[in-house]
């Protein structure tokens, strides 16, 4: 189980001392002891030593040195109240009313309150004074930094929360500052009810998250009425995306994904013929339905099959030797097909087949080449050099390999997200976005998609 949360802090530069830090480390209040902070925590039941050193990232050493009664009483639920020093990449202090991190390459801050809509402050520097521009991030993600026994998927969140952590610690500059506020609201929609009865989300710029469809649901009638831009990171089908101008959705659609496939088989339709491969049984699913709909209203070359005939090895009639035969299942779920893979390997001969393939199919050992589209791009980059250098030198953590990376898309949406406030560009390490509006009253939908040979 990761708990990264202990050396996750916000980068970037304190905007005045005057301002009482509001620290989003861990869930557990955080007293300043002789300058250095220490996290309050009442210890829970069943809990060791051992297992409190393991999620807060300090040795037992350390805890004893800060709670010499222990040594004593024990931990004791319900009683016992451990002072637990807060971890960066050094030394977390207070120092002349300033939080600054001891041996670090790079200065770091915790999250603070301040007021809405871009507030101008005044910061003095040691040569001058400029005006900054404060904008305020509320990062909402299911987290469960606070449960022992974590759900394993939601390790993708952390990864994601990194990634905007390094995005925000890259837009700071002398006359823009950025500040991010994270709530670990779980998986139903009690954390963000709360949030908003609370009045926490008034103030921000703009809201990146939640993750799960209620919760969005939820958050969208704060959204429109407060007039706050909703980011909207996991989700492709937002209910109120047609008549709710606040909300943007990376996801793209079936549709959008369905008009990228048939735009490109229209580009090369001198030399493709799509083979339709059919299961009686199987309900096609939106986006395949929308794809052949397509091949045969722009009356391109195509054939049809059964998953019957496959098995019978009948699949060369519905083949043509003089064009590629690219094969469209109707199902999204490889599971379904895989064992026909043998079958169509062993009549390829002079023919030329591709499948048509999913984005979640990759991690599959499929040998036919395959095309299939995506919101991700691939490409190495010395942007990405830069980004992975610096991944190391902060967080000292491997980040998931699997693609898409959660971190790099934190990353892409926190700069993107701020690109379109500013109305700027940015260009992606691992998301090339291009939001387009949804009707004259809708919000916007990400309409970058690609077509992926592989």
């Amino acid at each position: 189980m990761k708990r990264r949360l202990i050396n996750i802090v916000i980068l970037g530069v304190l905007l005045t001392s005057a301002i009482a830090m509001q620290a989003q480390l861990l869930p557990y209040p955080i007293d300043t002891i002789d300058g250095q902070l220490f996290y309050r925590y009442e210890v829970e039941k069943s809990i060791g030593l051992y297992r409190v050193s393991k999620n807060f990232g300090v040795t037992q050493e350390e805890l004893i040195k800060y709670n010499p009664a222990i040594e004593q009483t024990g931990l004791r639920y319900g009683e016992t109240v451990l002072r637990i020093p807060v971890k960066g990449e050094g030394e977390l202090k207070i120092e002349n009313g300033k939080l600054k991190i001891e041996n670090a390459q790079e200065p770091i801050v915790e999250s603070q309150e301040t007021r809405r809509d871009s507030v101008e402050t005044r910061v003095e520097s040691q040569e001058a004074k400029v005006d900054v521009k404060v904008r305020k991030y509320a990062l909402l993600l299911p987290l469960q930094a606070n449960i022992i026994q974590r759900d394993a998927n939601m390790d993708r969140f952390f990864d994601f929360y990194e990634g905007v952590l390094l995005a925000i610690h890259d837009m700071q500059s002398a006359e823009q500052k950025y500040e991010l506020h994270v709530y670990d609201i779980g998986k139903s929609q009690t954390g963000v009810q709360k949030l908003i009865a609370e009045n926490k989300l008034a103030g921000m710029d703009a809201i990146i998250g939640p993750a799960y469809p209620a919760q969005v649901l939820t958050i969208s009638d704060w959204a429109k009425t407060d007039s706050t831009p909703v980011l909207i990171p996991f989700i492709d089908k937002v209910i109120d995306i047609d008549s709710n101008p606040w909300l943007l959705q990376f996801n793209t659609t079936e549709e959008t994904e369905a008009q990228a496939m048939v735009d490109y088989l229209v580009e090369h339709k001198d030399s493709i013929n799509c083979v339709l491969v059919d299961a009686p049984s199987q309900d096609i699913p939106k986006n395949i339905r929308l794809i052949r709909e397509g091949i045969k209203h722009k009356g391109l070359s195509y054939t049809t099959t059964t998953i019957r005939d496959i098995l019978n090895d009948s699949l060369d009639v519905a083949l043509r030797s003089d064009m590629e035969n690219i094969l469209i299942f109707n199902t999204q779920k490889y599971s379904n097909i895989h064992f026909l893979m043998p079958r169509i390997l062993n009549i390829v001969g002079n023919k030329r087949i591709s499948l048509m393939s999913q984005y979640s199919w990759q991690s599959e050992n499929i040998i036919l080449p395959q095309i299939f589209t995506s919101d991700f791009t691939a490409e190495d980059s010395e942007a990405r050099d830069q980004y992975e250098h610096k991944f190391a030198m902060f967080f000292g953590n491997e980040h998931a390999s699997e693609l898409p990376r959660y971190d790099l898309l934190g990353y892409d949406l926190t700069r993107e997200l701020s690109a379109w406030l500013d109305g700027s560009d940015y260009k992606g390490l691992q998301s090339e976005i291009r939001f387009e509006r949804v009707g004259e009253n809708g919000g916007l939908q990400n309409k970058y998609i690609r077509v992926v040979r592989k």
